[in-house]
């Protein structure tokens, strides 16, 4: 990894995420900004200046790879607010003006982003709906307000989430396709990796063809 393009600079993970923007929607002049957003295996500071410095516009989640972010110090001033406060403070990292926000997903959790300036507002965006359990027992839900930029985040953030919780939850075939076989079990986690409709669809059209081709025979 340290021969890999970008890493030596700004480190591993970083590059990783740099390279992956690169090959997957380069940057064009003339055409749209690009954004990139991203959860906290990716989000740095360094990573945010380095995708800036390529032409990206980018909100990254933050969490492990702290340097350089006042995550303590967002921590700290939240731990007692309620869900839908935020703090939101700029700096500028080698000649990058970048925003770091703090947000209180709820009265336990704080979620940190560090953003390019130009990535979206911090104004109040869509909220998003909150539920919880009454002192009756009874399910209600209520708004918590969120800024605009991760309202947008968290609109696709997760998309991967989705689709594993479509493959352990819904299809559950590794535990239904019992087997000691290594290879068959990589086939059925393979398997599993397709889109529950894209999986019943090509079954389907498996069966219709087997269908046809055993009618076929018989005439």
């Amino acid at each position: 990894m340290k021969s890999k393009e970008f890493n030596s600079a700004i480190g591993a993970t970083a590059g990783c995420t740099l390279r992956l923007a690169k090959a997957a929607h380069p940057v064009v002049q003339g055409e749209p900004e690009v954004r990139v957003d991203a959860d906290a295996w990716f989000g740095s500071v360094r990573c945010a200046a380095a995708l800036a410095k390529e032409g990206y516009k980018t909100v990254l989640q933050v969490k492990s790879n702290s340097g350089l972010f006042p995550k303590t110090f967002i921590e700290e001033a939240l731990e007692d607010a309620p869900g839908g406060v935020k703090i939101v403070l700029k700096a500028t990292y080698h000649d990058i003006p970048l925003i770091a926000i703090g947000y209180r997903y709820s009265t336990r959790t704080t979620l940190c982003f560090v953003a390019t300036k130009n990535a979206g507002s911090t104004r109040a965006g869509e909220p998003y709906e909150m539920k919880f359990t009454d002192d009756f027992g009874n399910v209600v839900a209520r708004e918590v307000e969120r800024p605009e930029i991760l309202s947008d985040f968290f609109k696709y953030s997760n998309k991967i989430d989705v689709h594993n919780q479509k493959r352990q939850s819904n299809l559950k075939l590794e535990k239904r396709w019992l087997t000691k076989d290594p290879y068959f079990r990589l086939f059925t986690t393979l398997v599993g990796k397709a889109d529950c409709c894209f999986c019943f669809l090509f079954f389907l059209l498996l069966f219709t063809f087997y269908s046809l081709s055993c009618r076929y025979q018989r005439c």
